[in-house]
């Protein structure tokens, strides 16, 4: 168990860390002010609107893999119905959503191409994550 945790937590570090320098290093090769950690601000309201459906779709997405999970005795692991996949991709979703508003929107081209950068490190993290089967085994 202890093996379990420790691994949990250095993930959880690397995580932190290649997050505040992807911010540090972008925002000053973008020329932009830094943005709070782990803030999410909305656009407008269609902005916030779209955001809660694609949190709607997702917690449906997530009880719906739950019922099916547990009626059904399937041999074939379906990966994508999975709670950390759902999650990743609803989270990606929702990181390309505010980039396709804030370039809808806002008057910089530098704010979405730096959430749609934000958006291309998370794929790369979650899928090397997800990639090793082992990762905390």
């Amino acid at each position: 168990m202890l093996g379990f945790i420790l691994k949990f937590f250095f993930i959880i570090a690397i995580y932190i860390i290649l997050i505040f320098l992807f911010h540090r290093v972008i925002s000053r090769y973008l020329g932009l002010e830094k943005r709070k950690f782990f803030s999410h601000e909305m656009v407008n309201e269609q902005h916030e609107k779209g955001d809660k459906l694609i949190g709607y779709f997702a917690v449906v997405t997530l009880i719906a893999g739950f019922i099916f999970h547990v009626t059904t005795n399937f041999d074939v692991e379906f990966w994508f119905l999975q709670p950390y996949f759902i999650i990743a991709f609803f989270f990606i979703a929702r990181q390309l959503w505010k980039s396709y508003m804030e370039r809808k929107w806002m008057g910089s081209t530098k704010e979405y191409l730096y959430t749609l950068m934000e958006a291309v490190l998370y794929i790369l993290l979650f899928s090397a994550l997800f990639s090793s089967n082992s990762w905390l085994i």
